[in-house]
């Protein structure tokens, strides 16, 4: 999927977005700042922030920053923090496998929900990994496949029409984080019906 045609697609979401991936997602999301256990003055990243679902729960206490390609998701997402004064949180429309941002900046970097919809999404986790610190976390939240079997055969076959609506394509999660050489600290099953899973990496310090 084209980086013209995700901006279209989630132009088109954002009128919704809240009302049904917020609810349907929000149990993840929650699990994943409660396992940053975030120190104060840490600084932290949320790429794809989108409409900004997750951003009054974080800490007041550290800095927070998110970033997203969608204007038209960005903006509700300025819109929650102006009406929450939430004065600790930034949002900047970028895309996701080019961060403006320095080498080893965060302590936590988080995506969710975004990985298997972008065009490369390798390329994106390594730009994760490059900005966060060494020893830093990186949180992956996503729907992910079944790794074999017919399930796994059947995931791929409807992986092109999940991908037309938007909701992102068949992906090897375990090669992805592998190819990253990022280790796996914590899995563990979230969101209704247990349909998705929260990953908790580390960026290996050199």
């Amino acid at each position: 999927m084209t980086v013209d045609k995700i901006k279209n697609i989630y132009a088109f979401h954002s009128y919704f977005y809240d009302s049904i991936f917020g609810w349907l997602f929000s149990h993840g999301r929650l699990l994943a700042i409660k396992l940053m256990d975030i120190k104060p003055g840490q600084e932290i990243l949320e790429v794809g922030v989108g409409t900004g679902v997750s951003l009054p729960h974080y800490p007041g206490h550290a800095r927070v920053i998110g970033i997203d390609i969608s204007k038209e998701m960005l903006e509700k997402a300025e819109g929650k923090k102006a009406s929450m004064g939430l004065s600790n949180v930034e949002v900047h429309e970028m895309d996701a496998g080019r961060l403006d941002f320095a080498d080893g900046r965060f302590d936590k970097v988080v995506a969710a929900h975004m990985i298997s919809v972008v065009p490369d999404p390798l390329g994106v986790l390594r730009e994760m990994k490059r900005v966060c610190k060494d020893d830093g976390e990186v949180y992956i939240l996503n729907y992910m496949q079944a790794s074999n079997g017919v399930v796994a055969w059947f995931e791929r076959k409807i992986s092109p029409f999940r991908e037309a609506l938007g909701l992102g394509k068949y992906t090897n999660f375990d090669a992805l984080i592998k190819d990253a050489d990022l280790v796996v600290d914590h899995i563990e099953r979230v969101n209704f019906l247990d349909l998705c899973s929260l990953v908790v990496c580390r960026k290996r310090a050199l």
